[in-house]
Parts: C-alpha cells; sequence; structure tokens
C-alpha cells in the first residue's frame, strides 16, 4: 500500500468514527437529563464538527474549509456563552 492511500484510509476512517461520535453526542443532548448534560454535548458536538470539516479539508486539498471550520468553532462558542447567559438568568430569576 502506497503512502498517500494509507493517509487516505486513515483520514476516512478518522471522519467515520468521529461522525459516529458526533451522533453520540446529538443523541446525548437531546436526552441529556441536565441543561449541563446538553451544554456538554454541544460543545463536544461542535468541536467534532470541527474536526471533521478540518479532516475533509486535508483529505481533498480544499484548504478554504479550514477558514469554515474558524469560523464554525467562533459560532460555537458564541452559542456556548449565550446558553451560559441565559442559564444563568433563568436561576437568578428563580
Amino acid at each position: 500500500m502506497k503512502f498517500d492511500a494509507a493517509v487516505q484510509t486513515i483520514l476516512t476512517v478518522s471522519m467515520a468514527v468521529l461522525a459516529a461520535g458526533t451522533v453520540a453526542c446529538l443523541v446525548r443532548a437531546v436526552i441529556g437529563p441536565t441543561g449541563a448534560d446538553r451544554l456538554i454535548a454541544a460543545n463536544m458536538t461542535g468541536t467534532q464538527v470541527i474536526c471533521l470539516i478540518c479532516i475533509y479539508a486535508a483529505k481533498t486539498g480544499e484548504f478554504a474549509f479550514t477558514d469554515v471550520a474558524l469560523i464554525y468553532a467562533m459560532f460555537s462558542f458564541l452559542a456556548a456563552a449565550v446558553f451560559v447567559r441565559v442559564s444563568a438568568e433563568r436561576r437568578k430569576n428563580r
């Protein structure tokens, strides 16, 4: 097996593993018993999607996708910050 073929196989397998992990995190985000479980699952989902985008960029050679991954990371961070802020406001109003 050539080196390029081995790298492509490793990238494909890693994308499959990350996709399975992303599905598992989405399930946890939906059925999570507490808000903290949902927040952690959403953050993990975002991180795994960012990894998937970067691996796809490396696999295809389209490195413009790394910019997409960076923008997605910023939105993921902002979503987590908003979730924490809203949760804190709800607890304060109780």
